[in-house]
């Protein structure tokens, strides 16, 4: 083992020299006081490999010593990250700001700091906070009134997760697509084979809005009824709801091959990784989103994060149970600002003042191990009015 000795002003030089030297994956293997300072001793990593040997008891001492090292790596480093972040809220309290009021508000660690180091130098923290409104609010992708989907027509398909109310923002797509084409023109299909009664629920709107209800129990079946419904100006699908993880998702993204345009509904009152999943495997290739259940959110800002990094267009929003009431053409401003308050409420899940410092290096990890492993930060390089001043 190979270990080297650091002498610096403070910790933060001594690991930045440290990382300088001997590379990103380097050990610091103690800390110490020193009259010019700390001292570290450090060693990097790969000059901590043991050979392999036959001993067995050996190869196992040398495997929790790695692991042990490990550890104390991790430790150090979310120490220094919550030094940082004190650092930075001393130097830059609107920068910070920006960032504890994302968190704060739901939004995910990637926009959050991608936010933060685009905001413009010269602000004060009250310009700041408009800045980061108006930013929200300008990468929102929305559909847009003039292209309303129910209005222009067309097939689609409602997927999406279970649960996440797509029978029900079905019926509410359909009744506004009879007031612009009238009942003859829309065609409801129930495609879910798996859910008991959601025929039955599906029957219940179709008789309330007057329109045509046809069932089918496969993709062939589906491919056998659309040339019978080739003369409706709007024909919307209802399918089976699967987690995002369940391999019988690839069915819906086989409906483009049918001319079917898929709409994912992402249920906005689930935790930010679920949403996220939800995201990347309805989400992907479809024509827009929908956010439902926003009643039962008192913080979207995971919702919008989601939709602003992966540039989905929302086409609409979702509610409450009341039929076509509760869905509306959604509006950027009313979103953001909505995200935006959900952050001050007083719930036992607010950081407080001195919590912050912890949850930076945690974050501070967990952003390290995201690029260490590659993950992509979506749209994060299309991200609209963030240059930096």
């Amino acid at each position: 083992m190979s270990v080297q000795v650091f002498v610096a002003a403070n910790a933060r030089e001594g690991l930045a020299r440290v990382r300088k030297e001997l590379g990103d994956d380097a050990v610091v293997l103690s800390t110490r006081p020193h009259p010019r300072g700390v001292e570290l001793l450090a060693s990097a990593y790969g000059d901590l490999t043991v050979p392999a040997v036959s001993e067995g008891p050996d190869t196992a001492g040398s495997s929790r010593i790695l692991a042990e090292l490990s550890r104390l790596r991790g430790l150090l480093q979310n120490q220094l990250a919550g030094f940082a972040w004190g650092a930075a809220r001393r130097r830059d309290p609107p920068r910070v700001a920006v960032m504890q009021t994302l968190f704060a508000a739901g939004f995910g660690s990637s926009l959050a700091r991608t936010l933060a180091a685009r905001l413009p130098r010269g602000l004060d923290t009250e310009a700041a906070q408009r800045w980061l409104r108006q930013v929200l609010i300008r990468n929102l992708p929305m559909q847009g009134r003039e292209a309303d989907l129910m209005t222009t027509g067309g097939r689609f398909a409602l997927v999406g997760s279970t649960g996440a109310g797509k029978t029900t923002t079905l019926a509410k797509l359909a009744a506004r697509g009879v007031d612009a084409h009238g009942v003859d023109q829309v065609a409801l299909v129930a495609a879910d084979a798996y859910r008991i009664g959601a025929t039955a629920q599906l029957k219940v709107y179709a008789d309330l809005l007057g329109v045509s209800l046809h069932v089918c129990e496969d993709r062939d079946g589906l491919a056998q009824l659309l040339p019978q419904l080739a003369g409706r100006k709007l024909v919307l699908i209802d399918t089976a709801g699967f987690a995002p993880s369940d391999p019988r998702t690839r069915e819906g993204q086989a409906l483009g091959a049918l001319g079917i345009s898929r709409l994912a509904v992402i249920a906005a009152n689930q935790q930010g990784a679920a949403i996220e999943q939800a995201m990347l495997r309805f989400g992907e290739a479809a024509a827009a989103c929908i956010l439902t259940k926003l009643d039962e959110t008192p913080q979207p800002g995971a919702a919008l994060d989601s939709v602003i990094r992966h540039r989905l267009p929302l086409a609409y929003i979702a509610g409450g149970q009341r039929v076509p009431e509760d869905l509306h053409v959604p509006n950027a401003t009313y979103l953001v600002d909505r995200a935006l308050k959900g952050g001050q409420l007083a719930t036992p899940y607010a950081l407080e003042a001195e919590d912050w410092p912890l949850f930076a290096g945690v974050e501070a990890e967990r952003a390290e191990r995201h690029s260490q492993n590659g993950h992509p930060q979506q749209g994060m390089n299309t991200l609209k009015g963030t240059r930096a001043g």
